[in-house]
């Protein structure tokens, strides 16, 4: 599978993916999890905590008419089974950079690159991209053949969902912190996706995120995961 997560900042799409990443590896599949956030969140959710692991600098170069290339002979699987981080059932991470200062063109480049390229047989690719459409709208989910849209019953989520959604972005809908069925009803209304699933509102969900620790290790039995946990088994289906 390749999944983009992508949506309006505090939707929940951090917290969705490192949680979807932890299921999927649990059903056994091999999960790479890419963090295209310059803000703080999929390692969180991963379980890895702060820890962080990037590509070095100087993957690339830049060439006169040419512009930004990756250098030859670098190959994307290699660069996952050296600079990836091996976080809780085995989920492989990796981040693009945070803000401010640790985003710089080489790795910029170079991430991209892997991000479309990175082809290995059994490996799942899930991407938690930057908040809002700015990214997204730049191409960076093209590498996904899932791009779940994440919107909360907040009237700013579902006009960034909407907008996502009328600028051909998103692929299926995933409904998040529902609290009653009129949530559900008014977030289908307004994206004009179809809806993979929908996630309810957990205070063991938010309690795992004020404490910085995923949501599978601090509530592993919380509604919330297991939604996420039915989400991945829907997402497998369909891939089959």
């Amino acid at each position: 599978m390749r999944v983009a997560f992508v949506g309006k900042g505090g939707a929940g799409k951090s917290a969705l993916a490192g949680t979807l990443c932890r299921h999927l590896a649990r059903r056994g599949q091999h999960v790479l999890a890419l963090d295209l956030d310059t803000m703080a969140g999929l390692a969180l959710s991963v379980g890895l905590g702060t820890d962080s692991a990037r590509l070095p600098l100087g993957l690339a170069e830049h060439i006169e008419g040419k512009g930004w290339q990756v250098k030859a002979g670098l190959r994307p699987a290699r660069l996952v089974d050296r600079f990836a981080r091996t976080g809780p059932d085995g989920v492989r991470f990796l981040e693009l950079g945070k803000l401010p200062g640790q985003v710089e063109p080489t790795v910029t480049v170079a991430f991209r690159y892997l991000l479309e390229r990175f082809r290995r047989r059994g490996w799942s690719l899930v991407a938690d991209l930057a908040a809002g459409t700015r990214q997204p709208m730049f191409g960076w989910a093209g590498f996904a053949r899932t791009v779940l849209v994440v919107a909360d019953p907040s009237s700013k989520s579902t006009l960034t969902a909407r907008r996502l959604a009328k600028a051909g972005v998103g692929t299926h809908l995933v409904a998040n912190k529902v609290q009653s069925p009129a949530d559900l009803a008014a977030i289908e209304a307004a994206v004009p996706l179809p809806l993979v699933g929908w996630v309810p509102y957990d205070a063991g969900l938010a309690d795992a995120e004020r404490q910085g620790r995923a949501p599978m290790d601090a509530a592993p039995d919380a509604p919330a995961v297991r939604a996420i946990g039915e989400l991945a088994a829907r997402l497998l289906e369909s891939a089959v």
